[in-house]
């Protein structure tokens, strides 16, 4: 009877690593078939999403201060 429950534990865990081996295959296979973007246009992104950020904060920080400002004039 232990016998039987050794054979089978050792069987589950090399299915386990063959299932996970078979796994990391296929993710390989399926990441060749991506089509990537051009080094040019990804760093145009990303300089677009950089400076709209940065425009977006300091407008939002701009209009904190006059907000701030207004209301400390009022509670005054």
């Amino acid at each position: 009877m232990a016998e039987i429950s050794k054979k089978a534990s050792s069987e589950s865990s090399v299915n386990i690593v063959d299932r996970g081996v078979r796994f990391l295959r296929e993710v390989k296979l399926e990441a060749q078939k991506i089509t990537w973007a051009a080094r040019k246009q990804v760093l145009m992104s990303s300089l677009m999403v950089i400076f709209l950020s940065l425009f977006i904060g300091a407008y939002l920080g701009l209009l904190d201060m006059i907000y701030n400002f207004i209301i400390s004039l009022l509670v005054k």
